[in-house]
């Protein structure tokens, strides 16, 4: 065929050929879209971490500096320390005397801080720190390193004598994420624990 019957060609495409470059161009445009639903739900899945050990840290690091303060009292005119009546395996109530006013009946988050679960949010001095909280527990050890076993209302709660034996509080906090995740059909969880040591309890 000679150039000028080339460029005088005005026939076009036939239908098979417009049938075959649709379905190439459908199976590009499916290859591309599938490749960024797989990046998007990477990446969300890579965000729901993330934000859950973040929250994770942000509520150990708060629960933390607060029991290393439990008992403080500069003053040495109170009684500061754990409360036994409201700390047990599922909750943790302490007083110090941080504003040195030499009591601890303020009830203010510089005098009393208690921690506990409602529901799924973990809630402290009765104000809601974070959601999604799957388990909250804590462990006590005495300055043998061994585990005090709370005895009173039936295990639920130290007693006064368990109370002063305290030293160290061992954390354990599980937080899940806000959405499922399509690949395993369940919510992302972590979980970490903290040991403690209570700086002020037996001085």
């Amino acid at each position: 065929m000679r150039v000028s019957e080339i460029t005088s060609d005005r026939r076009g495409l036939t239908l098979v050929e417009l049938m075959i470059v649709v379905v190439l161009s459908m199976l590009l445009m499916s290859a591309v879209y599938m490749t960024y639903q797989i990046q998007k739900n990477t990446s969300d899945i890579q965000h729901q971490v993330a934000t859950v050990q973040q929250d994770l840290r942000a509520v150990l690091d708060i629960m933390s500096q607060d029991i290393r303060h439990a008992g403080c009292d500069p003053t040495l005119q109170t009684t500061a320390g754990i409360i036994p009546s409201q700390s047990g395996p599922l909750m943790i109530s302490f007083s110090m005397d941080l504003n040195e006013d030499g009591d601890t009946a303020d009830l203010g988050p510089d005098e009393q801080v208690s921690y506990s679960l409602n529901g799924t949010t973990l809630v402290r001095n009765g104000v809601e720190l974070t959601q999604n909280v799957t388990t909250m527990g804590f462990t006590y050890y005495d300055e043998d390193n061994a585990v005090i076993t709370p005895t009173d209302s039936g295990g639920s709660a130290l007693t006064t004598a368990e109370a002063n034996r305290v030293r160290d509080v061992e954390v354990i906090i599980g937080i899940r994420s806000d959405k499922i995740d399509p690949d395993i059909g369940d919510h992302i969880s972590r979980s970490m624990v903290r040991r403690v040591k209570m700086r002020n309890q037996g001085i």
